[in-house]
């Protein structure tokens, strides 16, 4: 039997057992069903634990095996009740301690989603938050099968959704619908196509409308691709009446595609000057205290260079603890240094899903020296490359074929210019509405 929970609400004893019978004497225990773990060799016999009620039936067994039991020490919650009887603080504290656990209990205090990808956490957060559902509610205020009813109704792409409360945590599983759950309509108003950028024609697919260019044609921007209007002829050849249908159309074009963009010349370059501190805080509901503990070394390195300063002395700075000349440049102490921090939080849980409206944070902090330089042929070069390849994988999610790609660097002052010249083959279609004159020109035969 384990020392569990159990034992140490019920109380167990340490006991020593000396004589040469000790191994009968277990062989005895096991055969009756007692309760004994935790066996081990000590000094002239064998240590192990026992429950109360086992202890008060081993004398006959000790007195079969020939061996003497002696208690080492006394475990468990009705001895700690009886050393501590006379502490009426502490009896009090653990009084209120336990009834603070059991209003905690009747709250939810975390709330948490699974399987959501098309929505995300804090979007079904500020719905539930719609519907008074939020941490802090009372768990018999909630009810889950009007709250998953709710969701479904609320969020069309959610097909499933199941709802449940274990311990102090309301969990919300959620499963989307990976296929479109309503099909668009189609539009079928008049429309023509018009060119959305100046180019070279390269090839063209039309399905509906009448087109009035042709590959190797040169187009500017706005300049009419595909008419939507149809002629429609009688047997002698004589139009009686036009007919308008909406125009579509793949029209494919060599384009030039220019992104310019301005760069700072100056950049800020960041050195860690190996000083730290470190933080906490607790947050309970409205209430939040927050600790934050100075750099020890920062301030023995303050005094070193005070004391260097006031005795007018020069040396490497190696040779106390600190970084070297050639690790941080001069231009530092014309500038300034900064502190960085960053925190991690956490919610207190007690066990499980017991969590508690308690969070903790830990925050570290770290000082950088800063100073201004320019930049490098090299650092410009993999700036406008950078920029370069953004602009490109932009244009490759439009379906843009890259042909020729040119990058050009200018400097201006205290900036400098990086212009990217893309030659692809776009799509150049697009659709504009048209009004018609009458019904009867848009009627379908």
């Amino acid at each position: 039997m384990p020392a569990n929970f159990t034992a140490y609400r019920k109380g167990f004893l340490v006991v020593a057992v000396t004589g040469c019978g000790g191994e009968r004497f277990f062989n005895l225990c096991a055969s009756g069903g007692l309760d004994v773990w935790d066996l081990r060799p000590a000094d002239e016999g064998f240590c192990c634990c026992m429950s109360l009620a086992s202890f008060r039936r081993i004398r006959p067994l000790a007195k079969k095996a020939g061996v003497r039991i002696r208690i080492m020490s006394r475990k468990g919650l009705p001895f700690f009740i009886y050393r501590n009887r006379m502490r009426e603080g502490m009896l009090l504290g653990i009084l209120a301690a336990g009834i603070l656990i059991y209003t905690l209990s009747l709250f939810v205090w975390n709330i948490t989603f699974e399987g959501n990808f098309h929505y995300s956490q804090d979007t079904l957060l500020s719905y539930l938050d719609t519907l008074d559902i939020r941490c802090g509610i009372r768990k018999d205020g909630i009810s889950c099968e009007d709250l998953e009813e709710s969701i479904r109704s609320a969020f069309p792409e959610i097909t499933w959704v199941s709802a449940s409360v274990s311990g102090t945590r309301l969990i919300v599983r959620v499963k989307e619908n990976e296929v479109l759950s309503s099909v668009p309509e189609t539009d079928d108003s008049p429309c023509r196509i018009t060119a959305s950028q100046p180019g070279s024609i390269t090839r063209m697919v039309v399905r509906q409308g009448k087109a009035v260019v042709s590959v190797g044609d040169t187009v500017e921007e706005g300049q009419l691709l595909v008419t939507p209007e149809l002629s429609v002829m009688n047997d002698a050849g004589e139009v009686v009446r036009t007919k308008y249908v909406h125009a579509d159309a793949d029209i494919y074009a060599r384009t030039r595609n220019v992104y310019t963009t301005e760069e700072p010349l100056m950049r800020t370059e960041y050195v860690a000057s190996g000083r730290k501190s470190y933080g906490f805080a607790v947050t309970a509901g409205g209430f939040r205290a927050a600790f934050h503990l100075p750099s020890f070394t920062g301030i023995c390195r303050d005094l070193q260079d005070t004391l260097r300063s006031l005795l007018n002395l020069s040396g490497n700075t190696e040779a106390d603890g600190t970084r070297g000349e050639e690790s941080v440049p001069a231009a530092l102490s014309e500038n300034g240094r900064t502190w960085r921090y960053t925190s991690q939080s956490s919610q207190l849980k007690l066990f499980g899903d017991f969590y508690l409206p308690v969070y903790l944070e830990k925050t570290v902090g770290e000082e950088f020296w800063y100073y201004d330089r320019k930049s490098t042929d090299e650092e410009m070069n993999e700036r406008a490359e950078y920029r370069k390849n953004q602009y490109i994988e932009n244009l490759s999610e439009k379906g843009v074929h890259i042909i020729e790609n040119n990058v050009k660097i200018q400097e201006n002052g205290l900036s400098y210019t990086v212009t990217v010249e893309i030659t692809a083959e776009t799509q150049i279609a697009g659709r504009e509405p048209v009004e018609v004159k009458n019904e009867e020109m848009t009627e379908k035969e």
